[in-house]
């Protein structure tokens, strides 16, 4: 029997089966075969003999779900790790994705701070710079009106002494014959109507003025009756008033100091002429 059982060779599943097998089943296997060849020996008694294992079956079957059962525990123990780890992981990934986004939003948010402070600063660059085109223009017109008014003006006045002159010649030359009573008449009666006249024109002048300026009145009123202005704008149109009226004060005076020297000269120029008339006259006399 021994030879049979050293020539006996196992199957190379049997091999892999084994190894496979779970430590006490191959426990309980070997101490049945340790038991079996115990009791093959001659010197032991068949009768007294005692196997470790009452029920070798039985006992593996039992050891085989003890196995099961511990498995079964480190697979859960294994799994709950694994789902654990699955949640930290989801919960860094969400997180990750997260902070991406927040981080995206903020660089969207100040790229949209920096444009929209951009397009600030271009649109008053570039309001200022109409505000100043538009103040550089009506300086050279009023600038322009202030010449032509001032050439206006002179021209205006040198017409008026020229023709007064002519005027006066013609008067003294159609009337050499003239007494000192009527010369003297006729130099007050002079006088008087250019006093006259200068009060009328200065009258009609400021009935005029005062039309005009009811009327431009009346239709700014009417120009800006619903008118929204900005401040700026505002601002604008206040210095431009402010201008206006510097312009028209300056017209004024020189308006006043040219008819207040033609008046001068008129007058001088007409007495002058008068008298030496009567003093040809009473030479001849």
């Amino acid at each position: 029997m021994d030879d049979t059982m050293s020539s006996y060779s196992f199957s190379h599943q049997f091999y892999q089966r084994w190894t496979c097998a779970p430590e006490p089943i191959r426990a309980a296997i070997t101490q049945e075969l340790k038991d079996i060849t115990t009791l093959l020996q001659n010197d032991t008694s068949f009768e007294s003999f005692v196997f470790n294992t009452h029920d070798l079956d039985a006992h593996i079957d039992e050891l085989y779900e003890n196995h099961e059962a511990e498995q079964a525990i480190a697979k859960a123990i294994t799994d709950k790790k694994a789902e654990e780890q699955a949640t930290v992981e989801e919960q860094q990934r969400v997180k990750a994705a997260e902070d991406a986004r927040l981080k995206e939003s903020a660089k969207l948010k100040e790229e949209a701070k920096l444009r929209e402070a951009s397009d600030t600063a271009q649109k008053e660059q570039q309001k200022n710079e109409q505000i100043a085109t538009e103040k550089n223009n009506l300086a050279n017109k009023v600038t322009a009106m202030n010449a032509n008014d001032a050439n206006d003006s002179a021209s205006l006045s040198i017409d008026n002494s020229v023709e007064k002159n002519q005027s006066v010649e013609k008067s003294a030359a159609t009337q050499p014959n003239a007494d000192n009573n009527f010369v003297t008449s006729s130099e007050n009666k002079t006088i008087s109507e250019h006093a006259h006249v200068a009060n009328d024109k200065n009258s009609n002048d400021d009935h005029s003025v005062k039309a005009v300026n009811d009327k431009a009145s009346a239709a700014i009123k009417l120009a800006l009756k619903d008118a929204k202005l900005s401040t700026t704008h505002q601002e604008l149109i206040r210095e431009l008033e402010m201008q206006i009226d510097d312009y028209l004060s300056e017209q004024m005076m020189l308006m006043s100091e040219n008819l207040k020297s033609w008046l001068r000269a008129e007058v001088t120029q007409n007495l002058s002429e008068d008298k030496a008339g009567t003093n040809k006259e009473s030479q001849k006399s």
